[in-house]
């Protein structure tokens, strides 16, 4: 293959499932060793949570977060080791990026922070996340195929005394907001 570049974009909260980290891990001792430690800093078994759930358990923003940055982490170390990858032969990166949470996975990789460091912060970021979900229920909507001035409006109109704005731009026609439950109810 001629010399080609190519990106990685890192996913973001939401896009954990249990068994997200599969054979393939279990099969790879880089990718092994980054649950290991992880799991290790943690204090729980974060592989056996990404295998074997429960989901209830993955899906708390304490647990997903973590669980994707070390799965995002350790599905590198697989493609690493594969020679039908972008990662062998005459390839480079042009770019790194992630998604909200999936951009601690892009630092990780440009090199920008360390493995230990990015567990730590999204470790206390998802624990933080979690309290404040925990303290004042809220909740996100996805509305697909109006203008950012138009979905302004809606949450306007929704909001009431409630908190309620746009939260994610993801790409034209799709923009998600975030607010208060009663607010989100509202806006569905």
């Amino acid at each position: 293959m001629a010399d080609e570049s190519f990106a990685l974009l890192f996913p973001g909260q939401g896009a954990q499932y249990v068994g997200m980290a599969g054979a393939w891990c279990l099969d790879c001792p880089p990718a092994l060793r980054i649950f290991q430690e992880a799991s290790e800093a943690l204090g729980y078994d974060l592989l056996e949570v990404c295998i074997n759930g429960p989901s209830e358990q993955l899906n708390t923003t304490a647990i997903s977060q973590p669980a994707l940055l070390v799965t995002s982490l350790a599905m590198l170390e697989v493609l690493r080791l594969r020679d039908d990858t972008p990662f062998s032969g005459n390839h480079r990166e042009f770019f790194t990026a992630g998604l909200s949470l999936g951009e601690y996975s892009a630092l990780v990789h440009a090199g920008a922070l360390d493995v230990q460091s990015a567990v730590r912060v999204v470790d206390v970021r998802g624990r933080a996340m979690q309290a404040c979900a925990d303290a004042e229920p809220g909740g996100m909507v996805a509305i697909l195929g109006l203008e950012r001035d138009q979905i302004s409006e809606v949450c306007d109109t929704a909001r009431g005394s409630d908190v309620l704005s746009i939260a994610n731009v993801l790409c034209p026609g799709n923009i998600v907001v975030s607010g208060s439950r009663s607010a989100c109810d509202r806006v569905s």
